[in-house]
């Protein structure tokens, strides 16, 4: 559970560092319980707006969705005047980023930029912690098939979970 007077002087403080970037996903997500990503929304200040939106349905790779969740932020970032977004991708389990990871890092990255939406930071949150992700860190990622194995006995012992088979990348 978010510590909630952390998280009341974050919302309330500029996001101008990519230090206080992580405090925010720090105080938000704190560690990684499903696969999803959050959209976080900040201000022409770049303090955070009182809206998150957190969506753990994704495909398992980009596609057409990448496209819908684009436009559904920029809907948002208007709504909410909002200046950016910051990214993060939740997922429990293994601490390196793999190459659907980073598809989705790159597919969020340059579709979001077409829709005008601008990405302060992609941050992943996984059990090796949290940190801001970027193309440029791409270097020695395994196989997809890997992953999804070790999602596969992850879901398996996640029986209880309430969504178990949702698939929204994280990083």
């Amino acid at each position: 559970m978010p510590d909630n007077d952390i998280l009341d002087r974050l919302i309330h403080t500029s996001v101008r560092t990519d230090d206080d970037v992580i405090d925010l996903v720090t105080a938000l997500v704190e560690r990684p319980i499903t696969r999803q990503c959050w959209v976080l929304f900040l201000d022409e200040r770049a303090v955070p707006v009182s809206f998150v939106m957190p969506i753990s349905d994704l495909p398992w790779q980009p596609d057409e969705h990448v496209e819908d969740l684009a436009a559904l932020a920029a809907d948002i970032v208007q709504q909410v005047a909002a200046a950016e977004v910051v990214l993060v991708w939740e997922r429990p389990g293994e601490s390196r980023l793999f190459p659907v990871d980073w598809e989705w890092v790159d597919a969020c990255a340059c579709t979001f930029d077409e829709h005008g939406v601008r990405i302060r930071a992609q941050v992943a949150v996984h059990t090796g912690g949290i940190a801001i992700v970027s193309l440029d860190d791409v270097d020695d990622v395994e196989d997809v098939n890997d992953l999804r194995d070790v999602d596969e006995a992850d879901d398996a012992d996640d029986a209880d979970d309430p969504d178990p088979g949702a698939l929204a990348l994280a990083s």
